[in-house]
């Protein structure tokens, strides 16, 4: 039996509460439903009450689920998908950490290396989500962001 990816959980979730999952073209870029994270840290968010983070690795690239509040609609949230725009050239060096064959020490370390690095990619992530515009889907060009929920 495969393990569900987060998505897949996601899905599930609604659909119990007779909610069907819609993918516009541009989510469905973003989303591979055969990928599990390599690394994957939920956090609750310091600034915004009520707000969650999932930062994930997935196919060697940062993703980041912001999980918000709201008070309309059946689930009371809203989901937003961020991915680093590919003009940082940020994500060759996740591919690099997880494609790299190193030394024992180095094997020993990968993960948290990766950890870190997920972290201080996200923490940008956050800042340059929140200092765009939710009602008008207007973000500075360094991320890529779509509603999923």
């Amino acid at each position: 039996m495969r393990e569900m990816n987060i998505d897949e959980q996601l899905e599930n979730f609604l659909a119990g509460l007779g909610v069907e999952m819609e993918y516009n073209s541009q989510e469905s870029q973003y989303n591979d439903d055969a990928s599990i994270p390599e690394v994957s840290i939920f956090q609750a968010s310091r600034d915004h009450y009520g707000v969650f983070y999932r930062l994930d690795i997935i196919g060697s690239m940062p993703q980041l689920r912001v999980m918000v509040p709201v008070e309309h609609g059946p689930v009371k949230m809203e989901m937003y998908l961020v991915r680093i725009s590919s003009r940082l050239l940020l994500n060759p060096w996740f591919s690099g950490l997880v494609s790299y064959q190193g030394s024992p020490a180095f094997e020993k370390g990968r993960e948290a290396a990766l950890q870190h690095l997920l972290y201080a990619v996200a923490e940008m992530m956050k800042q340059l989500f929140w200092s765009g515009d939710l009602s008008s889907m207007s973000f500075p060009p360094e991320i890529d962001v779509c509603r999923v929920l």
